[in-house]
């Protein structure tokens, strides 16, 4: 993605222009390589007496990084050098400790698209006395983009399955942000997902009893807090999952459910 192809950009729920500010490039600056977030290592083996070495596993060797340049927008400034002031709103917005936030940037083709991650090594652009400029390298919480929430409300049962095609663009798996299943009668909850075979089980529920399953982090909570779930669950969190050539997900479950999904399908881009 080029940055000089857009103008603003929303971080921590506050947008770039509200500061009367714009992305920019100021004369000088390099036509850098810059990360595209697509580092792969490739850890291998090579058995006794052979030549030949064998893949073991792969992982991302580094995060998206960018570096942005900001400036006054002329449309909104006639002084176009940055004051004391507003130096010190622009670093209390952007040089935050406290965690990462979304950045999400206004250009054609990245509408529905958003990073996570914190702006660091913020560093002032001046001539002489003036500062014209701000330059800070943003650095995102993975090697990808993400997409807007994805929100999926479905009916389901063992003799009435639901097919949901995972939209990510990252072969494997990834566990929804949200996950909620109401049990329409008691029994053993069994939720299987066909594209791996991998069942999800939690034992003993009853009719209207709502069960949420937080695979990112690994926490399950039953709306009946007298369900021990920790004798009951088998701690396969639900998740959704793609091979190169299917991403259709097939959900049945052993006894009917009301399930709610929302998840964020990976987008392999770059950012800079």
């Amino acid at each position: 993605m080029n940055l000089d192809a857009a103008n603003d950009f929303m971080y921590a729920g506050e947008r770039l222009s509200d500061y009367q500010m714009m992305l920019c490039r100021f004369d000088g600056s390099s036509n850098e390589a810059i990360s595209a977030g697509s580092n792969l290592n490739f850890n291998t083996v090579r058995p006794v007496n052979s030549d030949r070495f064998f893949l073991v596993n792969t992982s991302y060797e580094e995060p998206l990084t960018a570096t942005f340049q900001i400036c006054k927008n002329r449309c909104y400034a006639s002084d176009i050098s940055i004051k004391p002031e507003e130096l010190s709103a622009m670093l209390r917005w952007l040089g935050r400790k406290d965690r990462y936030h979304k950045l999400k940037l206004y250009q054609a083709d990245y509408e529905e698209l958003f990073f996570i991650g914190s702006f660091h090594n913020i560093q002032e652009i001046k001539t002489g006395n003036s500062i014209h400029g701000l330059e800070m390298n943003f650095l995102s919480d993975s090697p990808y983009a993400y997409m807007d929430t994805v929100e999926l409300d479905f009916t389901v049962d063992r003799s009435n399955p639901h097919t949901i095609v995972n939209l990510s663009h990252e072969t494997g798996h990834l566990y929804p942000s949200v996950f909620t299943c109401k049990c329409l009668s008691s029994g053993n909850l069994q939720i299987t997902n066909s594209i791996e075979n991998r069942m999800t089980e939690i034992k003993n529920c009853v009719k209207d009893e709502i069960i949420t399953l937080q695979g990112q982090t690994k926490e399950i909570t039953s709306s009946k807090t007298d369900h021990m779930l920790y004798n009951d669950f088998n701690y396969n969190y639900f998740r959704l999952a793609n091979t190169y050539h299917n991403n259709i997900n097939t959900i049945t479950t052993s006894i009917p459910c009301e399930i709610h999904i929302e998840y964020n399908p990976i987008r392999k881009v770059g950012l800079g």
